[in-house]
């Protein structure tokens, strides 16, 4: 019988931005809550926080991923992502191509190898992949693009496997968010203050709010898509105008 009685989520990327907000929020619901990163006195402080437990990993590192086995989880919020070689292709550095596409595409397969099988097999969980508009449409962002690209055809695809399992998949695809993501994105901070500028951002927990939704549609309901962008942003740049 299809179920969406979730207890269980793991949250990547749950130090900052996104994730935060959304340990936040499952927390509050009455989620059991595992909360992966990296930076140790963030998990930490979220712990104390909201009681999440918290998982201390690189998901670079394929070994690491490889424990997640061991877990069992109702709920997984494929967060985890980053913008390096956010700039034209032209001018992007070697190991900032490397970095993104382990990251935002290696890690995120890893991740979804290890996690699915024991939803598969109890015939019952939500997959939530935190994807980009930039991988929906054209973007001056050929690495971040297409990482972000991969992630909508995996989406797309893991749907496609999951279908008669009683797992659902949601894709969330985000504009601009109000995190750490241009910061880290861009080593000067005049550009990353352009990324910024001109409009009101989006909130990380406007997102975790969009996690809710899709999890708490109907068993029978799937959720497969969302995007949500600023009002001032829409897909080819930012544009103001009176009106």
């Amino acid at each position: 019988m299809l179920s969406n009685n979730y207890k269980t989520a793991l949250v990547t990327g749950a130090s900052s931005g996104i994730g935060e907000a959304t340990v936040k929020m499952l927390s509050s619901k009455g989620y059991k809550v595992s909360a992966l990163a990296r930076r140790k006195s963030k998990l930490k402080k979220l712990s104390t926080e909201t009681g999440c437990e918290v998982i201390i990993m690189d998901i670079r590192n394929t070994k690491e991923i490889e424990k997640l086995k061991n877990y069992s989880f109702d709920v997984f919020i494929n967060n985890a992502g980053l913008g390096r070689g956010f700039t034209k292709i032209y001018k992007t550095k070697a190991e900032d191509i490397l970095t993104t596409i382990d990251t935002n595409v290696q890690a995120f397969l890893q991740l979804l190898r290890c996690v699915t099988p024991s939803m598969v097999k109890k015939k019952r969980g939500h997959i939530i992949n935190i994807g980009s508009i930039a991988g929906l449409y054209p973007l001056s962002s050929s690495v971040y693009g297409g990482s972000k690209g991969a992630v909508h055809l995996i989406s797309q695809n893991l749907r496609l496997e999951l279908s008669g399992t009683g797992v659902r998949c949601t894709e969330i695809n985000p504009g601009r968010v109000d995190t750490e993501f241009f910061d880290v994105a861009f080593d000067s901070k005049k550009e990353a203050m352009k990324m910024k500028t001109g409009l009101k951002m989006l909130e990380s927990v406007d997102i975790a709010e969009s996690i809710m939704f899709a999890l708490e549609s109907p068993a029978h309901v799937n959720i497969s898509s969302i995007e949500i962008t600023p009002t001032e942003q829409a897909p080819g740049g930012v544009k103001i105008e009176s009106i």
